[in-house]
């Protein structure tokens, strides 16, 4: 390299030299230029002057090196200064593996492939320094005496600091050591090792995506200050002929990054085509991958950035939109907060990620109705046609037509070969409005049609893949949801002596009878409020609880829903429903309406007999509706005295309870109530079946798992002078 030398005492040199013939030898006949001349010879002095300082800069870094830069700038731009040490690597992998003369053919070209992404590598992180310890140093350096200030370094070189961060962390975590477990064992190079740095690379090089987002703005940006700018200009090239640049020109730097992240699919698959092993073709396949996966997503940041920017400079050549004349200046008033058409928003029905494109422009004359034809400037956006007219002193053109959506638009094309009809339907997809367009020529009209028509289909294809993936987020969202209320429910335990475990069984439901715990005489353990747990027919009109409602009524709701879909809850629940008759005083305490118990002894195979029901108050036993044995001997006493009655058909004749024969073979919590009088047998089958459902129901408290708990009281009623006899034994225990 040949460096600056010292300036010596002519004011005119080099760069400024050639610079003063370009303005043909004005600094010689400046004593003789007229005084209008005067503003350009004073800048033309002050540019020597600029650039005989910069050149006395640029011989000074070169003599004593680049100075430091101050504190407020280093943290952003100095990354591991004096700490390079550990970027350095051997001349040939062979030097770190003594027995690479034994390995097979194949095998050394593995070693090869991977020691070029080694080396490559740290080749790459010297060029990024190049940009931040040279280019930006001294740039930033030229601008704290004055010089080069017009010029900003932020936007040449802004992003690079983080991607050489992002780099010597992958060094230092991921291709480091799988160098260093090579130094030390002398064992060829392994590529699984790299595999936990190549698939999360999306996390580590994220830095790149804002990147190749600016490195179009960042190129022509360079080229546009060296082009224009002489000082820059001799900036660059002192650069470039430094020792520390290896002659690489600026521009090569700034593609630099772009070509390193997209060559790392090839410098996997070099080491994937020499690997035999299958596990480590396996990891080498994953890698792969997952770069492919992280090019694409920053090739379609790219497009959408590059879209963006396209719709951006349409947007602005778009001016008013003046769809209607107003009749007056009321009319205008307030016709103006309405009169925007912004096309930056994004297009309804389609995801975010889909930017509006401008697909085809061009003249054309449009005839509306009876008046004449009339010249305008036609756009097709991704949704969207405008129909405008350019302005003579202006150079973006007015919107004259409500925008026609490509989703609601039919074209048609007509006799003429130079013109079609464009059809504009409401939502009832009846004619909003119609134009005759005619084109300059048939293979423009022929071009509108085929760009009209891709541009719907594409259009209709998003809209339907937005549509499927809302629904599958909504799918996903009621799933979570499910999941958390089935972990934060509470599980319902076994209970111990039950009659048979549920696994196993072959039956529909298993029929659980729990325990019963005698207890004192006193019912302050039993809770206080007021449940419904008994059938409709003994209903006390007691506001049901939706989590202890067990009643066959309850269960039996949702399939007359499915039998008869007119029916409300509010109906299901009153319907068959025997009202309490009114105490004879109304002072008096008012009573449960619980079942009467018959005065005989029940017995396998007989009827169930009639007799006398004993009453107690509602005082002495607040929880007697839960007797579910009760319950069940009075039921089959009720359908002993009473006959099938008309009340229980609906509204059309015909009972709310029939069912289908398919509906029948539903099981037995679903059978339908038999008019007779039941067995003996078939009365404790029908309590085991209503313990067994209340069991699968979950009629205990959450939490409550242990056995359910009756009074001495109510035992003694149980036992009294009827006699049960059920297939499991129930356990009794003092408490």
């Amino acid at each position: 390299m040949q460096p600056f030398g010292p300036p010596d005492e002519r004011p005119l040199r080099g760069l400024v030299e050639s610079r003063i013939e370009t303005y043909g030898g004005q600094h010689r006949a400046s004593a003789q230029s007229t005084g209008s001349n005067l503003y350009a010879r004073r800048g033309l002095v002050l540019e020597v002057t600029k650039a005989h300082e910069l050149e006395m800069r640029l011989y000074t870094f070169s003599m004593f090196g680049m100075p430091r830069l101050p504190p407020e700038d280093r943290r952003h731009w100095e990354i591991g200064k004096g700490s390079d040490s550990d970027l350095t690597i051997e001349k040939s992998w062979k030097e770190l593996v003594p027995g690479h003369k034994e390995m097979s053919r194949e095998l050394c070209h593995q070693q090869e492939a991977l020691w070029e992404l080694l080396t490559t590598e740290l080749t790459y992180i010297r060029m990024l320094k190049i940009m931040t310890d040279l280019l930006a140093a001294g740039l930033l350096n030229l601008q704290r005496v004055g010089l080069l200030i017009e010029v900003s370094a932020e936007t040449l070189f802004g992003n690079v600091p983080s991607l050489i961060r992002a780099h010597r962390s992958f060094w230092e975590e991921v291709l480091g050591p799988t160098l260093g477990k090579t130094r030390a064992s002398g064992q060829p190079l392994d590529p699984v090792s790299l595999q936990d740095g190549f698939l999360a690379i999306s996390q580590r090089f994220q830095p790149y995506v804002q990147y190749c987002l600016r490195v179009k703005q960042t190129m022509a940006y360079a080229r546009e200050q060296q082009d224009n700018n002489p000082l820059f200009r001799t900036f660059v090239q002192w650069c470039e002929k430094h020792k520390r640049s290896g002659r690489q020109m600026l521009g090569d730097l700034l593609i630099k990054p772009h070509q390193r992240i997209t060559k790392y699919p090839l410098l996997l698959q070099a080491v994937l085509k020499r690997t035999p092993e299958a596990q480590a073709r396996q990891a080498l396949n994953d890698m792969i991958t997952a770069v492919e996966s992280f090019l694409q997503h920053i090739n379609k940041q790219v497009r959408q950035g590059e879209d963006q920017e396209n719709l951006v400079a349409a947007a602005q050549r778009i001016g008013p939109y003046e769809v209607l004349e107003p009749s007056s200046e009321e009319m205008e008033k307030n016709l103006r907060p309405f009169s925007n058409l912004d096309l930056m928003s994004p297009m309804l029905g389609v995801a975010p990620e889909h930017t509006r494109q401008l697909l085809l422009e061009g003249p054309a004359r449009v005839k509306e109705g009876r008046e004449g034809k009339l010249d305008v400037y036609l756009f097709l956006f991704s949704d969207v046609l405008l129909v405008t007219k350019p302005q003579r002193r202006a150079d973006k053109a007015k919107v004259i037509r409500p925008p026609f959506m490509l989703e609601k638009l039919v074209c048609r094309p007509l006799r003429d070969p130079n013109s079609f009809l464009a059809i504009h339907l409401t939502d009832f997809q009846c004619v909003s409005s119609a134009l005759i367009v005619h084109c300059p020529s048939a293979a423009d009209r022929a071009q509108w049609l085929e760009k009209t028509q891709q541009a719907q289909v594409t259009l209709q294809k998003l809209k339907a893949q937005e549509y499927v993936q809302q629904k599958r987020e909504l799918l996903a969202l009621y799933r979570d949801q499910d999941q958390e209320s089935l972990s934060t429910r509470p599980s319902t335990p076994s209970p111990e002596g039950s009659q048979s475990s549920v696994e196993g069984r072959n039956s529909e439901f298993c029929t659980v009878i729990p325990h019963l715990v005698v207890t004192d005489d006193t019912d302050e353990d039993i809770p206080s409020v007021p449940d419904d747990t008994s059938d409709s027919g003994y209903s006390t009109l007691i506001p049901v609880s939706p989590k202890e409602s067990h009643s066959p009524l309850s269960r039996l709701r949702p399939w007359a829903l499915r039998r008869h879909p007119g029916f409300t809850l509010s109906a299901l629940d009153l319907r068959d429903v025997t009202l309490r008759p009114q105490p004879p005083d109304p002072q008096a305490p008012q009573r449960r309406s619980t079942p009467e118990l018959p005065g005989e002894v029940i017995r396998r195979g007989s009827s169930l007999p009639r007799g006398e029901r004993p009453a107690w108050s509602e005082e002495e036993d607040g929880t007697s509706v839960r007797n579910v044995v009760v319950e069940t001997l009075h039921r089959a006493q009720l359908r002993g005295q009473l006959p099938h009655s008309p009340t229980h058909a609906d509204s059309a004749g015909e009972s709310p309870w029939a069912s289908s024969e398919d509906e029948e073979e539903e099981g037995p919590l679903f059978r339908r109530p038999s008019p007779g009088p039941l067995s003996a047998e078939d009365m404790l089958r029908e309590i085991r079946e209503e313990l067994a459902s209340q069991r699968i129901e979950g009629s205990p408290e959450p939490g409550d798992s242990g056995p359910r708990k009756l009074t001495r009281v109510q035992l003694q009623r149980m036992r009294g002078p009827h006699i049960i006899r059920l297939d499991t034994p129930l356990s009794t225990s003092e408490v």
